[in-house]
């Protein structure tokens, strides 16, 4: 048999709760989308209801128990979905716009002492076309840390053949309501990526993501330096002020200052490591990019791991 995971479609919002009932304790509300199923009860606590427990990361427990069904109205539908096949990994040898991996490990160590700000956002170098706010201080946010270390990178790589400007740079900074994933659109646009297949496929190594937890509030962006397939975890780099971070650092690792700029080894077997399916069920809205990395060594580490 293919190996399927099973997916609840909610395409409203609906109530969770702590226990398959109604009358037990309210968690919170389960926006519309698809969440994986952990768990089902049909005929319970009487014939006329089934539940299901879902993967709810963006509640308190990480799950929440919601009625599917109450005698024949359906809320929810349930299906077996295949599980994707691990990203096909391109190794970039042949665009001209491609950079080597080591050029953006490098220029990380820039963001070592940075804090997480939401208002007020820094940038450790001058970058292309536009005109920043340079640090110190030394703080920046999500947006302005993937436009920071992404840019430079390139620009050094590639001079005058990245067209950046204001234009650009808005679109990092989600300035306009015409496009939720305007960041993924820049690199795309830029030439410093390609558009993956779709949002759910796998992530492939050096991904850049635009997500939203709800349509369009709690947005965030981030770069996804690798997925380890056999454990489905994946290598998440961001500036945060959550899960274990305040600044840059890798998610359920640590701050950059704390870490250094390498992973630890086997860094999929931590137990705070998110995996690709609670990204997706946190961020329900996404869309990602591919960057043109290259000669890669620190995103082949789970390529390679047994």
């Amino acid at each position: 048999m293919p190996d399927t995971y099973r997916v609840a479609k909610l395409p409203i919002r609906l109530r969770g709760y702590v226990e398959p009932n109604t009358q037990a304790q309210f968690e919170g509300y389960v926006e519309p989308g698809d969440y994986f199923v952990l768990e089902e009860m049909q005929g319970h606590p009487t014939p006329d209801t089934d539940y299901a427990r879902l993967e709810v990361p963006t509640l308190g427990a990480l799950d929440s128990w919601i009625c599917t069904r109450w005698r024949t109205q359906r809320y929810a539908t349930l299906v077996n979905q295949l599980k994707p096949p691990p990203a096909v990994r391109l190794p970039f040898d042949d665009d001209p716009m491609a950079i080597p991996e080591a050029t953006l490990v490098t220029l990380l160590g820039a963001f070592r002492d940075f804090l997480y700000d939401l208002d007020e956002a820094f940038y450790p170098w001058a970058l292309p076309g536009i005109r920043v706010p340079m640090a110190p201080p030394l703080r920046n946010n999500c947006c302005t840390f993937v436009e920071a270390l992404t840019v430079k990178a390139f620009a050094d790589a590639h001079g005058d053949a990245l067209v950046w400007d204001a234009r650009r740079h808005r679109q990092m900074m989600i300035a306009s309501s015409e496009d939720y994933f305007s960041p993924v659109t820049a690199a795309v646009e830029s030439d410093m990526a390609i558009p993956a297949p779709s949002a759910d496929v796998a992530p492939h190594p050096w991904t850049l993501i635009q997500g939203w937890r709800n349509q369009w509030r709690s947005g965030h962006t981030f770069l996804i330096v690798d997925h380890h397939p056999e454990t489905d975890k994946v290598l998440v780099l961001e500036s945060n002020c959550a899960n274990g971070l305040n600044g840059v650092g890798y998610r359920g690792i640590g701050n950059l200052r704390d870490h250094g700029v390498q992973p630890p080894a086997n860094w999929w077997t931590l137990p705070d490591v998110w995996t690709w399916r609670r990204v997706c069920a946190t961020y329900l809205f996404r869309q990602q990019a591919w960057l043109k990395v290259k000669d890669r060594s620190l995103s082949r580490l789970s390529a390679t791991a047994p």
